[in-house]
């Protein structure tokens, strides 16, 4: 407990030694005409997530258990901190990422197979983790959301390690909700003092990638990856809708519900957020609820995703005609 108070307190210390130096270099986020926000916000807030783990590594840990997944994280938080400051290239980006998704997969023991049945799921494997990690970054849109989805991930993840299937260190998990419990101090408000940026939003996103498959790996079941859920429903459908209107699916846009609820219904940040926090949370409930009943078949999970599925569409076909209405 006492290693618990320490972190949150030099986590706090850190995001607002980070906070002044961005504000004496101008590192903002000025609002354009696809952004929620309309004030120029402080960005990078987030960087005190790849900081939580190396905290965590000097506290509780030898290095070399997480080699792969800390050398993952560091390659992902420097490139997308550097992309906060300068705006990479989409292929360095990408390149990145896939650097790092091979570290990761490395390190879960995914390479220890040669088979054309691990090669094709190591493909599909890889093109779900790039897709996520990009949905990751696009709902990181509006004041609280990341934080709230990270922090009901986590919490899901930390009850699962302890009541369902040990896969990972309960220490990391902990520290990483502290983490996120500093970074939603500065940015759960309705003028927020700091956004995560894509050092945030992309590590955050890294991590929970690591976590499930952690989880699935041990266990088999597909159920796992509700964790993902309400991101999933809106990031993965809204790529779908663009693809179908021929856009470019790596440029920003306004076409998530949650963008159409702030910006053309015009409800506060704050609430959105909770919405979706509450979603996420009674997706956990439900996956938790089906463990329970030790329901492991692909066809449960199809039928659940359908069914979110439907609920999804049918409340953002309602909410684009109340738009078009007023």
């Amino acid at each position: 407990m006492i290693n618990y108070i320490l972190i949150f307190l030099l986590l706090f210390v850190l995001e607002m030694v980070y906070l002044k130096i961005a504000k004496i270099k101008n590192i903002k986020d000025n609002p354009n005409h696809r952004s929620a926000h309309t004030t120029p916000t402080i960005r990078g807030g987030g960087i005190i997530i790849p900081m939580s783990i190396i905290l965590y590594l000097l506290f509780y840990n030898n290095p070399t258990q997480f080699l792969y997944f800390f050398s993952g994280v560091i390659l992902v938080a420097i490139v997308s901190f550097i992309d906060d400051l300068i705006m990479l290239s989409s292929k360095t980006r990408l390149l990145t990422h896939l650097l790092a998704l091979v570290l990761m997969f490395f390190g879960l023991g995914l390479f220890d197979e040669i088979s054309l049945q691990n090669i094709l799921f190591l493909f599909f494997l890889t093109v779900f983790s790039i897709g996520f990690l990009n949905i990751y970054n696009f709902m990181d849109g509006i004041n609280g959301i990341t934080f709230l989805n990270a922090l009901a991930s986590y919490s899901t993840l930390l009850y699962l390690n302890n009541y369902y299937q040990n896969f990972t260190d309960n220490y990391l998990l902990v520290v990483l909700i502290l983490a996120i419990l500093v970074f939603g101090f500065f940015n759960f408000r309705k003028k927020a003092i700091c956004f995560a940026g894509d050092i945030g939003s992309i590590t955050i996103g890294f991590s929970l990638l690591y976590f499930v498959l952690q989880l699935y790996l041990k266990t088999e079941n597909h159920l796992v990856f509700l964790i993902f859920g309400t991101y999933l429903l809106d990031g993965g459908w809204t790529i779908i809708e663009r693809i179908y209107r021929k856009e470019n699916i790596f440029e920003a846009h306004k076409r998530h519900l949650y963008q159409l609820l702030v910006n053309d219904l015009k409800i506060p940040h704050l609430l959105v957020s909770s919405y979706y926090f509450f979603i996420q949370l009674l997706i956990s409930i439900i996956l938790i609820y089906l463990i329970k009943l030790e329901t492991y078949s692909i066809i449960g999970v199809l039928s659940v995703f359908i069914f979110l599925s439907l609920a999804y569409l049918v409340t953002k076909v309602k909410i684009i005609k109340k738009i078009t209405k007023t």
